[in-house]
């Protein structure tokens, strides 16, 4: 059930909502990343949140939050919102002009923050049941299916990045192939790949890539802009750097069941060919006593 609330009446509670600016296209594309389960009410706030916004009697059991910026009256309202007996689980989405000393100020009051520009490869993640960060990675990965998944291409031209991104594609439950180049990597399959976004030529290289395979793009101070255009060049995702390895994880699970091996389907029997090619490849085979081939 979606339900728009513009001018704040009474209904009934919702278990998400989402406030924001609605009628900003990247805004409202993130709230259509939710989780199509998930029953919310979406709520247009450009400016401050409003005072009474959360003077209900049943608050939100979750709370998804954008802001351009991060305001003191915002922060009162979410601290009072949070000193509710129930409060709810907040995960604010934050512009790339949100300054990391007001994330420090606000972390308290929320439980995950979820940049912008990556937000609709992300945000379904923190609305979905997922294994408790106590099991171990081999717990999490039965939990999310079997574990036969098709090998990742990871590029990156830093060694230590390559590195760590391919423990964490394996962590991930994925076998990892590490290349330095797209000259070095496999010629197919999906790939994550360490965007050097500096150079001049990296939408062509996407381009050419994203032909044969899929490929997350892994994007330092990841922007709209950026993301638009490794999107526009083939993109089958973008997360931004550093990642967390939980979102790795989902994003890999989305790219990869379409070239995955089929699963409990027994191999085909070869058809055997026409008789008619059967007689002609028999005319023309020359027979040799003694043995099965000719010479």
């Amino acid at each position: 059930m979606r339900r728009d609330d513009p001018d704040g009446g009474e209904s009934p509670a919702v278990p998400v909502w989402f406030v924001g600016d609605l009628d900003d296209p990247w805004v409202a594309a993130i709230a259509d990343a939710l989780p199509a389960t998930a029953q919310e009410r979406r709520i247009t706030c450009p400016g401050d949140l409003p005072e009474a916004l959360f003077d209900r009697p049943e608050p939100p059991a979750t709370l998804v939050l954008h802001r351009s910026v991060l305001t003191r009256t915002d922060a009162e309202c979410l601290a009072r919102l949070r000193a509710r007996r129930t409060p709810p689980r907040v995960v604010l989405c934050v512009g790339s002009h949100v300054r990391h000393v007001d994330l420090e100020r606000w972390a308290p009051l929320v439980d995950a923050v979820v940049p912008e520009a990556t937000a609709r490869e992300t945000i379904a993640r923190h609305l979905a049941a997922v294994a408790p960060e106590h099991l171990g990675a081999t717990a999490r990965r039965s939990a999310r299916g079997p574990a036969r998944r098709p090998p990742i291409v990871v590029v990156s031209t830093s060694s230590a990045m390559r590195q760590a991104v391919a423990e964490a594609v394996e962590a991930a439950g994925y076998p990892a192939v590490e290349a330095c180049e797209w000259l070095d990597a496999p010629p197919c399959g999906p790939a994550v790949w360490d965007v050097p976004v500096l150079e001049p030529g990296w939408p062509e290289a996407l381009a050419r890539r994203a032909r044969v395979g899929p490929v997350l793009a892994l994007i330092g101070f990841a922007s709209r802009g950026l993301v638009t255009l490794a999107r526009a060049h083939g993109a089958s995702g973008c997360l931004e750097l550093p990642f967390d390895l939980a979102d790795l994880a989902t994003a890999l699970d989305r790219l990869a069941p379409a070239l995955a091996p089929a699963r409990n389907e027994p191999a085909h029997p070869t058809p055997p060919p026409p008789s008619s090619y059967r007689r002609a490849v028999a005319d023309r085979s020359p027979r040799v006593a003694g043995s099965g081939r000719g010479s």
